[in-house]
């Protein structure tokens, strides 16, 4: 087996190799020497500006001050620049100098100019703690001396797993402080595995992306990875273009590989003497409006195009959008502009300035008409029609008609560039109903498909989820049209709504996480679609009837245990003024917006509906800190067609749909609300429908075999036939180990414990499965199985012994690898343990940062309060420091303005720690130091004898003596030692000291 070092020596070699690479700088070993090595840097690119009079140490420090951020997503702020080029302005000592300005990175000359590209390797990180060990990174990329992007790498035998906690642990230890502040990007790699993320406080292991190449082919070896990603001008390009920032989340982005391939593509077919337009397929849930962000940006570095115009279909969406871009473009050299009329459009277009502008078809339609009709503005309009605009169009395959297309083009003097994106193109398949020379598809309309990502894709590089889909509709459909027409009343009788309304309460247990929630802190939510608003009123009504205990049936114990207030429900459908259903349709809104006013404290009305849809939209996204607390999330949204394309809200786990089937675009778009990639427990969207079984379950074939090239079965969850069936043969093979006598598998040959880990972590893995059906809640599993949670637990503390028994010592010269997956977490048994960095996500949002502050809420304290209470249980120790700092920040958040939680914590942890520690060393009198170490290499389950550095504290001449002389109780160095050994071990398994 290859060594570690082996695999960074390799790895340096291939960054090195070729023409204007990167040069390795082996004499840098400490932070000291990087910040030398940026100085000497930042002076020679600046020779002009600093003349003959060099940097003085004070000036330095400024510099030092100013390139130190306390986020990574502060830095990240610093690093985009103006006009694509990163600058620190100081005052020089000698004030007849006056103010200089120093460029510090040109992100205008990639590969060329002052960019200077150096990896490093093995440096020492300055301790910030004294209770910290000795900490070295393995390998570092430097762009004009300032760490970018950081390698963690293990050897074959361990998981990349293994590298991303390590990084983790360098974060919350504060490591990543100082110099190294500036990083944006992290990679982890075993070789055979290479995964990358972007940098924040709080990594997130679902976020770990693999790279693919332009054929959508995984690449994942190291050293390929590192030709196609960390080699110039590709690493450059990714921290300076195809990072984005999120003003909200305050969250640095890096984009995804068929992001990137997207957008070259594009630039491609934009650039040149003859530009072509086209689309891009990427699935829907893959970040289609992140990426079609970029495209704009570039677009408008074209020298011929004076606008890029982001045109989409409603005015929910032209928010939405709207919001998104600028979000992204905050920090960004472009600007985004909203238009709110069709004048104001016109304006907008003709003005010279080169702008992104977000509209709606609706608004350009609405232009047009206005030229026709409105003959005191030909000027305005000749001029815009002079305009060379490239269009960029969301959810392509509807939002412009071929007729508005045409419309366009033959507007414009010069013909507009179209970049299409969708994630479900027309095919001749399912084309558009024939209409003379009309475009029919997608590409008959917009141009070649310039890139395709598929569902089938996605769900491979763990970019979206899968589907779960459940038929609950009535069993004896039949495809008689007499029939069909039975079928289509019984379905909007008030019995089948009551029944549905009871499926969705119930159901919510498991599909929206509730039965769970102690695993994470929080819930899931849905989303429910019926075939008209007045049906979606109606079940409103019996919704609200539910809730307030007006009907027989009581929404069940279990699920008011774990949610009190479950179900909090809103409903969203368009309003119009004048038709024969407006009256009813807006007094039964004002009835729900009143519901709504006093489930959140808000106060909407008819008068700003758009304001009410926003915020149930913002409610459902929980992207916003003040949307993260349970008091102001929702569990269930109705709904006829709002929300069932271009929108993102990753909490929202479920997709229940009491209507006939879509058209395959429509339904794919529906599905993929749920799929959003969000958390651990969240492995699929779940859609569950309640008319025609048949009818769905064939549609959904058919829009899975058009939207992966021929085939879904990798898109779909398995049946619950197929799961009991897996779990049926996990089952028999684990029960055979015994787990109950005295002599259990526990003290079995390594080969035999070996077995039953993999048998266990199978049966784990399949028992979870099943659990997340509903058919899971009719099995009696003693009866069945012979299983009950008494049993289970006794299996899964023989799997945990046998675990640590296989724990062995790692050859570095000649590394095996395990036997079984040392990462696999089990799943199967509720942990009613709160999820720790949901807390410190939650005490986040109360920290004022930046120019920002906050109000906390009597609410938000009480939820908070109610967490850390539950942590209580599980580990007592941390909860008290963690309820410590929750009450200052309460007291004083602007003593922790720009502070990071996590760091806080572990600044606390480790004071507390040196309390115990130096308590119990004083007690004893032994060595402090001698002590530390043994603490943080101690292993309960090792003999004394063989815990590290056990016997040198013990051996200590002057340590039994010294404690004699102060009066300690045990009087002979036999009994002292026994204490000492006793002590550690309790030090260990109930102090701060294990966290």
């Amino acid at each position: 087996m290859e060594r570690e070092s082996s695999i960074e020596n390799k790895l340096i070699n291939q960054l090195v190799t070729g023409k204007s690479q990167w040069t390795f700088r082996d004499d840098l070993r400490n932070e000291e020497q990087l910040w030398d090595n940026f100085f000497t840097i930042l002076s020679n690119n600046n020779r002009r500006v600093l003349g003959e009079v060099a940097l003085t140490e004070n000036e330095k420090s400024v510099i030092r001050a100013k390139i130190i951020h306390p986020t990574f997503y502060q830095s990240a702020v610093w690093l985009a620049g103006a006009n694509r080029q990163v600058r620190v302005q100081i005052q020089r000592d000698n004030t007849k100098l006056g103010l200089i300005d120093l460029l510090v990175l040109d992100n205008t000359n990639i590969a060329g100019g002052t960019s200077v590209y150096e990896v490093v390797h093995q440096i020492s990180y300055h301790k910030r703690s004294e209770m910290n060990r000795n900490r070295r990174g393995d390998v570092t990329l430097l762009i004009n001396g300032l760490p970018l992007i950081h390698i963690e790498l293990k050897n074959r035998a361990h998981s990349t797993k293994e590298a991303f906690n390590q990084i983790q642990k360098y974060i919350n230890e504060g490591e990543f402080n100082g110099i190294y502040s500036t990083l944006q990007m992290f990679v982890v790699s075993n070789g055979s595995y290479t995964q990358y993320i972007a940098a924040n406080e709080q990594l997130r292991e679902k976020f770990l992306t693999n790279w693919v190449d332009d054929h959508n082919e995984p690449v994942r070896d190291y050293l390929t990875f590192a030709r196609d990603v960390l080699s110039i001008p590709a690493a450059h390009n990714m921290i300076a273009d195809y990072t984005v920032l999120d003003n909200v989340q305050k969250n640095i982005i890096l984009l995804r590989p068929y992001q990137i391939h997207a957008i070259e593509a594009i630039k491609k077919a934009a650039y040149g003497d003859n530009p072509t337009s086209g689309f891009i397929w990427h699935t829907t849930g893959s970040g289609k409006t992140l990426t079609s962000y970029k495209v704009a940006h570039n677009l408008l570095t074209i020298p011929a195009i004076d606008k890029t115009v982001f045109l989409i279909d409603r005015n929910d969406l032209d928010v939405q959008t709207t919001q998104a871009f600028e979000t992204y473009a905050e920090n960004d050299s472009i600007e985004v502009e909203n238009t709110d009329n069709s004048y104001v459009l016109a304006k907008k277009l003709t003005a010279n300035d080169k702008k992104v502008i977000v509209t709606t078809r609706q608004k350009m339609q609405a232009l047009f008409r206005r030229i026709k009709e409105d003959n005191t503005q030909k000027k305005l309009y000749q001029k815009l029609q002079k305009v060379n605009l490239a269009f960029i169009v969301d959810e392509c395959h509807r939002a412009v008609t071929p007729d508005q297309k045409n419309e366009l083009d033959a507007f414009f003097a010069k013909k507009p560039r179209w970049y299409g994106f969708t994630g479900t193109p027309l095919f001749d398949e399912n084309a558009r109903q024939e209409k003379g020379k009309n475009a029919r598809t997608t590409e008959q309309q917009y141009g070649p498909c310039l890139h395709k990502y598929t569902i089938k894709d996605a769900i491979r590089d763990n970019a979206v989820l899968g589907f779960r889909t459940e038929e609950r509709g009535a069993v004896n459909e039949n495809s008689d049209n007499e029939n069909s027409q039975d079928l289509a009343k019984q379905y909007l009788s008030k019995s089948h709504m009551y029944a549905v309304a009871k499926s969705i309460i119930e159901s919510s247990y498991r599909l929206l996480g509730i039965h769970n929630i102690g695993r994470r802190g929080y819930s899931y939510e849905a989303i429910f679609t019926t075939s008209s608003i007045k049906q979606a009123q109606e079940y409103y009504k019996i919704f609200q009837d539910i809730i307030n205990g007006k009907t027989d049936y009581k929404i069940p114990r279990k699920i008011k245990e774990q949610l009190p207030d479950f179900p909090k429900i809103a409903i969203t459908y368009s309003v119009a003024e004048n038709t024969d259903e407006a009256e009813v349709n807006q007094n039964e809104m004002k009835a729900s917006l009143e519901d709504y006013n006093k489930m959140f404290n808000t106060n909407f009305s008819l008068a700003n509906l758009a304001a009410y849809n926003a915020d149930v939209n913002n409610r459902l996204a929980r992207k916003m800190p003040q949307f993260r607390a349970r008091s102001q999330q929702m569990d269930l949204v109705i709904v006829v067609d709002r929300l069932l394309t271009g929108f993102d809200a990753p909490a929202l786990s479920t997709l229940y749909i009491d209507r006939p089937p879509m058209p395959a675009q429509n339904l794919l778009q529906a599905f993929s609300r749920t799929n959003r990639i969000y958390d651990q427990d969240k492995k699929y969207g779940q859609i569950v429908t309640f008319q025609y079984p048949e009818k769905f379950k064939a549609a959904v074939n058919t829009t899975l075999a058009l939207y992966t090239d021929g085939g879904g079965s990798e898109i779909l969850a398995p049946s619950w036939e197929e799961s009991i069936a897996r779990f049926d043969i996990a089952e028999k093979q684990v029960v055979k180990y015994d787990v109950t006598s005295n002599y259990n598998i526990t003290q079995a040959p390594d080969e035999e414990q070996i077995d039953f880990i993999r048998a266990y972590q199978d049966f784990d893995k399949n028992y979870a499965a099943i659990q997340t059906y509903d058919e899971f809640n009719e099995l009696d599993m003693e009866q069945e199985y012979g299983l009950n949670d008494a049993y289970v637990e006794e299996m899964q503390a023989a799997y945990e012994v046998c675990k640590e028994n296989q724990k062995k010592p790692v050859d570095p010269i000649d590394p095996e690898p395990e036997p079984f997956d040392p990462d696999y977490v089990l799943e199967s048994l509720d942990h009613q343990t709160i999820n720790y960095e949901y807390i410190v996500q939650l005490i986040q949002t109360y920290i004022p940062s930046e120019d920002q502050s906050v109000a906390i809420s009597k609410a938000a304290i009480e939820e908070i309060d109610r967490y850390i209470d539950r942590l209580n249980k599980k580990n007592p120790s941390l909860a008290k420091i963690m309820a410590e700092l929750w009450l200052n920040i309460q007291m004083d958040p602007e003593r922790y303005r720009n502070r990071q939680v996590n760091e806080l914590l572990q600044e606390m942890i480790d004071q507390a720690e040196d309390k115990q520690l130096k308590e119990f060393a004083d007690e004893y009198c032994l060595d402090l130091i001698n002590l530390k170490f043994v603490i943080h290499n101690y292993d309960p389950e090792l003999k004394d004898s063989e815990v590290p550095g056990l016997n040198e504290l013990l051996q200590d001449p002057h340590a039994f003596e010294n404690y004699i002389n102060k009066g300690g109780s045990e009087k002979t160095r036999l009994k002292w030692r026994k204490a000492v050994r006793k002590g550690i071990k309790e030090l260990y398994l109930s102090g701060v000291v294990n966290m």
